[in-house]
């Protein structure tokens, strides 16, 4: 039996609060299991001022908001401050956590710290690790400044990137340990240091993404689409690094031909609000769209669809992309490095260049009239999402997380 670990696990993202993404699925389901194999955890994550922590244990979890939870309207938004003002916030919050993890550390001591960011959770970590002589895991969900550079904006771009920049390699160069959800992160972190960088991948509840048709029919009832009606959709953050100008552009091509479809949006508007009604409004597509804004209930939101389709720019590991695979959606997402570690084109997914509309706009067609390449890409996406179930990716970290507590004891 292994021994019992207590581990301090951090993230930029709000995990105590309703809106979050990938990242914090991924943290909060992490942290419950870990909690549910006897280990000790201690999570900590941005509130909207400062830090927030709690200790997990079986009786008392974190709540993962992934049940069926549908805000009321307008209830929830996601604010989003000038990048510099963001930029000195989180530089805070990282002294924050650091004091927070010394007075944690100093009642009762933590075997491994675990940061989900190569940014300001990883400089936390990084610096309360060298401080207190504990070992250190940071996991990489993306390239954060390649990220930052599609997302910043303002004349102080330059400056802010470069920032962020230097916080990323300080923070990889000085990690102990540095995993990655994917083999391009991996290959590019190398470029950046002798260390050796580990590839673990995200882990989802892949039998929480059944299909259901009976919630495809209580979502269309509740979104008034009906039966015959083509739905394509989205879900995750409308940033300007998920490209979803391109991805209405190559819509409302397609249904000026009068074509019975749907497109559903789901996920925090954000700063993009304003300029995607708009961009609906120019289009003439206001009965053709639909902003769900954020939903807690996506699995039954994925059975509703007939395509996914992720247009980013950029990502790490689409838990997004992940869980509509895991509910045998047809999809279309952008061939780029992250995506394609994922799918493979014509076999699990449509790739396109996430710079063509055109593109887009073809596989959209595509599709919607090739009814056997829909239940072929589906079925095959179904068959590779098992490989990400938690109950198969979860282990690896714990061996992980044993073989550098194990090695550190050597060590002392």
């Amino acid at each position: 039996m292994t021994r019992r670990l207590r581990i301090c696990i951090l993230t930029s993202g709000r995990v105590f609060e309703l809106a979050y993404g990938g990242e914090e699925k991924f943290t909060t389901s992490l942290a419950n299991w870990l909690v549910s194999r006897s280990h000790d955890v201690i999570l900590m994550g941005s509130g909207f001022v400062g830090v927030k922590s709690k200790r997990l244990s079986d009786s008392h979890p974190i709540e993962e908001h992934d049940k069926d939870v549908i805000p009321e309207h307008g209830k929830i938004r996601v604010l989003y401050p000038p990048y510099s003002i963001y930029l000195l916030s989180r530089l805070v919050q990282s002294l924050l956590w650091i004091l927070k993890i010394s007075s944690i550390n100093l009642k009762s001591p933590i075997t491994i710290i675990h940061a989900q960011d190569t940014g300001y959770a990883g400089l936390a970590a990084v610096l309360s690790g060298r401080f207190l002589r504990i070992p250190v895991v940071i996991s990489s969900h993306g390239i954060r400044h390649k990220t930052l550079e599609s997302t910043v904006r303002g004349r102080l771009k330059k400056v802010l990137i470069k920032i962020e920049y230097k916080i990323d390699i300080f923070t990889i160069k000085n990690a102990d340990n540095i995993i990655v959800v994917n083999p391009s992160i991996k290959n590019y972190f190398e470029r950046l240091t002798s260390k050796k960088i580990d590839y673990i991948p995200i882990g989802i509840k892949v039998r929480k993404f059944q299909f259901s048709e009976t919630d495809r029919d209580l979502v269309r009832d509740e979104l008034g689409i009906d039966k015959e009606t083509k739905v394509i959709g989205f879900v995750g953050r409308f940033s300007h690094e998920k490209n979803l100008f391109t991805l209405l552009v190559a819509f409302a091509n397609v249904v000026r031909d009068n074509s019975p479809m749907k497109l559903v949006l789901v996920g925090a508007a954000g700063p993009l609000e304003s300029q995607i009604r708009e961009n609906i409004r120019k289009s003439g597509i206001e009965d053709k769209v639909i902003l769900c804004g954020i939903r807690y209930d996506i699995n039954k939101m994925l059975s509703s669809f007939d395509i996914f389709v992720l247009p980013s720019y950029t990502e790490g590991l689409s838990v997004a992309l992940l869980e509509a695979m895991a509910c045998g959606r047809a999809i279309i997402c952008s061939d780029i490095p992250a995506n394609q570690q994922l799918v493979i084109h014509n076999k699990e997914a449509l790739l396109v260049d996430p710079y063509d509309t055109n593109a887009f706009e073809r596989a959209i067609r595509l599709l919607c009239n090739d009814d056997s390449l829909r239940i072929k890409l589906a079925k095959n996406a179904r068959i590779k999402a098992s490989q990400y179930e938690e109950e198969v990716v979860f282990p690896k970290i714990l061996e992980y997380y044993e073989t550098v507590s194990n090695k550190m004891a050597i060590q002392e």
